[in-house]
């Protein structure tokens, strides 16, 4: 009897009731990113365990739909800036010669100047699109908490 009150307390106060919040494990992998520099944005994650503590109701998931709306818009949008910004600037490149055929040889790969910029700029913005994705979720999410409350405020 006491082991199966043990095992329920464990999964009560370890698992909670609302999924939202099992997404800050996701911030272990950040915890990689000193070995591996690509997985330090995960760290945000960890914010998701806030919401370990809320109940789940209908108003809590509506919130949760149009945050996560915005997250996607927002990230779309700077995909699509990138990408245009991308052609203009690879067109700019084509267009002046300074382009270097990349050439791998063994270990070493050897590019143009102009070639790594563009894969810089492909690879920040992959990071970009993590970071930006986590926080427009939860700055969303605190200010639809906070309209939740002061609207509950005036109620009451």
């Amino acid at each position: 009897m006491r082991k199966t009150n043990f095992i329920r307390h464990f999964l009560q106060t370890h698992f909670t009731s609302n999924p939202l919040s099992y997404l800050g494990w996701l911030g272990l992998l950040g915890l990689f990113g000193v070995a591996a520099p690509a997985l330090l944005p995960f760290l945000l994650c960890f914010t998701f365990f806030s919401y370990g503590s809320m109940v789940p109701d209908e108003l809590f998931w509506k919130n949760v739909n149009r945050a996560s709306a915005r997250a996607f818009w927002s990230v779309f949008a700077l995909d699509a800036a990138v990408i245009v910004l991308m052609f203009v600037r690879g067109i700019a490149i084509v267009n002046t010669g300074e382009w270097v055929k990349t050439t791998i040889q063994g270990n070493l790969v050897s590019m143009g100047i102009s070639a790594y910029g563009q894969y810089s700029l492909a690879v920040l913005t992959l990071y970009g699109n993590i970071v930006l994705m986590i926080l427009v979720f939860t700055i969303s999410m605190m200010r639809f908490r906070k309209q939740e409350k002061n609207m509950l405020e005036m109620e009451g």
